[in-house]
């Protein structure tokens, strides 16, 4: 069912449970009402009929007594009983054969009803006024088919409200949950109008309900999200193709010059090598992206080792001992601390970080690593002493293809800008981070690990 067909039903529901609930509460009131005045017209009557029999001393003089004093009372019926059988009877009633046995075990008073009746009677004795102190028995009931038809009639108008009532409720309820349910409507529209190319469509949260701003603003963040990750792919894919072309290019200018004209056994070696090292260039660029984008989709770690961060960030600093003392630079290790992850990929990360510090520090320099760790984390701090980086360009730096140098020439040692990516891919599968940090001509690259 739909959200307005829902919400419309529920609403029919609840305007015939409150019709319902209040027609039998006055349904009920006013049948306990009727019998009240059937039990004070018939105390009335009752009260006739004791005060004629207390001044009565005779049974011949209770007959025509009471003659005379219930003559014209419509809707009575008054049977009086004695020791030489029926005294007395009058009345345009007819008793049921089951009223006489009912008042046996309820004398004080019964309402009886039947499909040809409607009564309301009593049964009580009493003492005629003199010395032998007859008793008389005394059966009085009144007429209340009129109170039956009034409630019936009453029944028959109540349901017809009640029906008419839920109708128009109903009718009511979709047409406000329709107009309540417009903005959602709106929103749809909206929603269907997004592409591509129109990204930058977002909900109207101040027009919508209070209920509905969340739902408008939790759409419209997603949307925030979407149109980034949309434009770092779109940024992705022209600097992917610049990254690519320019080996290319490369490859096939060397291959048609050699191919010009006839060459010497060392002019074609010559060129083999060159082609060799472009497409070694090449295929560490692809191995790169790939592995970033494996590291990026994981959802669990290959493996999970004890690492100790000193212990490897050692075995890192003496693959980089020899580039280092080209450049007269010193690489300390320092502090402890371990976490729990994929050994590999954390020695990755820290080549990475060290790889940079090593081509970006100043010559003569000391490039340290520092491993601290606290009772939420484990940190692993990489400091080399080089040109600051400014503000606006830290954030970017772990966006692929992103170099520190500018301009896209890039010499034999320099990378394609996905180290640091790669670095911060490494982290967020281990739900650590990677930070930038950088002032008076000393730059920090830290590895933070959570370890709760």
């Amino acid at each position: 069912m739909s959200l307005t067909a829902r919400l419309t039903v529920l609403f029919a529901g609840v305007v015939a449970l409150i019709l319902t609930g209040f027609s039998v509460l006055m349904f009920r009131e006013t049948s306990a009402h009727f019998v009240e005045l059937d039990q004070a017209l018939m105390t009335d009557k009752v009260h006739l009929v004791e005060d004629v029999i207390r001044e009565s001393p005779s049974e011949e003089e209770l007959r025509s007594r009471l003659g005379i004093s219930t003559h014209g009372h419509q809707g009575l019926y008054i049977r009086v009983t004695g020791a030489s059988g029926t005294i007395f009877e009058q009345g345009d009633i007819q008793l049921p054969v089951g009223l006489l046995s009912a008042l046996e075990l309820k004398p004080q008073g019964l309402v009886w009803q039947d499909a040809s009746s409607s009564l309301y009677a009593q049964h009580f004795s009493l003492d005629l006024n003199n010395t032998r102190k007859e008793k008389v028995s005394v059966i009085a009931a009144i007429d209340t088919s009129h109170h039956r038809h009034f409630l019936d009639a009453l029944t028959v108008k109540i349901a017809g409200y009640v029906l008419f009532s839920v109708i128009v409720g109903t009718l009511l309820g979709w047409l406000a949950s329709r107009g309540g349910l417009k903005p959602l409507t709106a929103m749809k529209a909206r929603a269907e109008s997004l592409s591509a190319h129109r990204l930058g469509e977002r909900m109207p949260v101040e027009s919508v309900p209070k209920e509905m701003r969340e739902l408008a603003q939790s759409l419209n963040d997603m949307l925030d999200r979407l149109q980034r990750d949309f434009d770092r792919l779109s940024a992705f894919s022209s600097d992917l193709a610049h990254e690519m072309r320019t080996p290319v290019s490369n490859l096939l200018t060397a291959a048609q010059v050699t191919l010009a004209q006839s060459r010497s056994s060392a002019d074609y070696r010559n060129s083999l090598a060159t082609l060799s090292e472009e497409l070694q260039r090449l295929a560490r660029t692809i191995s790169d992206m790939l592995f970033l984008a494996k590291t990026e989709n994981l959802h669990a770690l290959p493996s999970r080792d004890h690492v100790d961060l000193v212990t490897e960030s050692s075995a890192v600093v003496e693959f980089y001992e020899a580039i280092a003392s080209e450049k007269g630079l010193t690489i300390k290790v320092s502090g402890e601390g371990a976490v729990s992850g994929d050994r590999l990929m954390i020695r990755r990360a820290i080549s990475n970080l060290l790889s940079n510090a090593v081509r970006h520090a100043r010559p003569k320099t000391t490039v340290s690593i520092r491993v601290e760790a606290s009772n939420e984390l484990v940190r692993l701090a990489l400091t080399n002493s080089g040109d600051e980086i400014a503000s606006a360009a830290q954030a970017a730096l772990f966006d692929r293809f992103v170099r520190l140098s500018p301009g896209r020439s890039r010499g034999e040692e320099d990378g394609v800008g996905l180290g640091l990516p790669i670095t911060k891919a490494i982290m967020r599968a281990h739900k650590g981070d990677v930070k930038v940090r950088s002032g008076a001509g000393v730059n920090t690259f830290s590895l933070e690990f959570s370890i709760r």
